[in-house]
């Protein structure tokens, strides 16, 4: 699907690719979006306008020089957008998204394969006139801004989350083990991941700040973003410390707790060796043993085994092992 956004006498307007083409109003487009496209749509938009569109294998490139490139009229962006199964019902885990930007002139060209919170927000600006979008710059500005903004409430997601498994940890004694190692494994990539992009966005804006394309006040906004970024960088090295304390604390609780049955078995060890002792040596049967023949032989030797048994327990219990 590709849409189209103009910019006539200030209001916007929605095309599609067959109502656009070959029509004077493409001076006008600020905006194309490709969701999804066919091969023949993104030929057709690239013949319309005079441009390369970066193809799924280009976006998905993770050097630097793949991820930010000018040339003599244009800026080719490729970021990564974060999806997790947590907000997404359809997403089958936490992975990033590649999204490719080209500026050129004053026309924004996207394109994705997913359908993404962040752009559904900015078509819904953009349709609704709530904010004036006087280039290209802008309305890319806006799906950085917001997607700053969603990486930041991901963020504080992530940062409760773990609050909520420190609360378990420190005060709830049958916390699961499997379940909470599973969450804090969970939240570790979750943040990682939103590292990720989070660290591509800010190699992007640095690049496009030290451009000389974009106009004055874009680059005014691009250092206001890169502040809000270095903000999130902050927050996310925190984020990481808190979650391997949880896990460093996660292992120590269990480290006490397997200590604890080890202790346990030792005890009931120690103190069943002197009675099995006891019982091993009158259940041999020798013809000539003094004992066999006593009366009190039998209740004697339980009395022993059971003292034997008790002495150990008061012993451990006096040295505050039990």
């Amino acid at each position: 699907m590709v849409r189209f956004y103009t910019l006539q006498e200030n209001r916007f307007q929605v095309h599609t690719l067959d109502k656009i083409e070959g029509k004077e109003t493409l001076k006008d487009v600020l905006w194309v979006d490709l969701l999804q496209p066919t091969k023949e749509e993104i030929e057709r938009v690239e013949a319309m306008f005079g441009v390369d569109v970066p193809d799924k294998f280009e976006r998905e490139e993770i050097e630097l020089s793949s991820r930010y490139w000018e040339n003599n009229d244009t800026i080719t962006i490729n970021s990564y957008f974060f999806i997790s199964f947590f907000f997404v019902k359809d997403a089958k885990g936490h992975y990033n998204e590649s999204v490719g930007f080209v500026i050129k002139e004053n026309t924004l060209f996207t394109i994705r394969d997913s359908e993404l919170r962040t752009f559904d927000t900015v078509h819904k600006m953009v349709s609704q006139s709530q904010k004036e979008f006087a280039s290209g710059y802008e309305i890319f500005m806006q799906i950085f801004d917001i997607r700053i903004d969603q990486d930041a409430d991901l963020l504080e997601y992530a940062s409760r989350e773990s609050d909520e498994i420190r609360k378990k940890l420190l005060l709830e004694s049958d916390v699961k083990s499997t379940e909470t190692l599973k969450k804090i494994a969970t939240l570790q990539e979750f943040t990682l991941k939103i590292r990720q992009g989070v660290f591509d966005k800010r190699r992007i804006l640095t690049s496009m700040a030290k451009s000389s394309k974009p106009p004055q006040a874009i680059k005014e906004d691009l250092f206001i973003m890169m502040r809000d970024i270095n903000s999130l960088v902050e927050f996310i090295a925190m984020n990481d410390s808190t979650l391997e304390n949880l896990q460093n604390l996660f292992l120590a609780q269990t480290g006490i707790e397997q200590n604890k049955i080890i202790k346990l078995f030792t005890v009931a060890n120690v103190v069943l060796m002197p009675p099995t002792l006891i019982a091993s040596i009158y259940g041999m049967n020798f013809h000539f043993m003094p004992e066999l023949g006593w009366t009190v032989g039998y209740p004697l030797s339980l009395g022993i085994m059971m003292l034997s048994g008790v002495i150990p327990l008061l012993y451990f219990k006096n040295r505050g092992w039990l």
